[in-house]
């Protein structure tokens, strides 16, 4: 599998799509086991995100930076940088930090890691916008 292909099944994968264990902050895709996402534990020390709005301005003002990994087989791929808010009851893409934007590439992956279903309405309340590609 090519890298393209392999973010091809990611950018058109549904949540179903996935076999998802929290304990393990692991995901599987069902059609294909070697592909899968790993979301390594947060350190509420050392990941604390702080300085811009749109992940503080929520009843509870902690943000956490969260890095998902991933993986084809045992080979590394790629890193989704996102952000946990409000107390973790969202995690949103990390934006472009002027236009508050993020890619359609960034929404989907976000789609498929939201557990909550919290993420349209926490990238409304914090005012993301997809930006379209020409």
């Amino acid at each position: 599998m090519t890298y393209d292909e392999l973010m091809s099944v990611i950018d058109t994968s549904q949540q179903d799509d996935w076999i998802f264990s929290d304990e393990r902050g692991k995901y599987t895709y069902k059609k294909d086991l070697n592909i899968r996402i790993e979301r390594p534990d947060i350190d509420h020390d050392t990941d604390k995100f702080s300085g811009e709005e749109w992940a503080t301005e929520h009843p509870d003002p902690a943000a956490y930076r969260v890095v998902y990994e991933i993986y084809y087989g045992a080979s590394f791929v790629e890193e989704m940088f996102m952000v946990s808010v409000d107390g973790h009851r969202a995690t949103l893409p990390l934006p472009n930090r002027q236009t508050l934007t993020i890619t359609r590439k960034q929404y989907r992956f976000a789609k498929i890691v939201d557990q909550l279903g919290t993420l349209d309405e926490y990238m409304r309340r914090a005012g993301l916008e997809v930006k379209e590609c020409p």
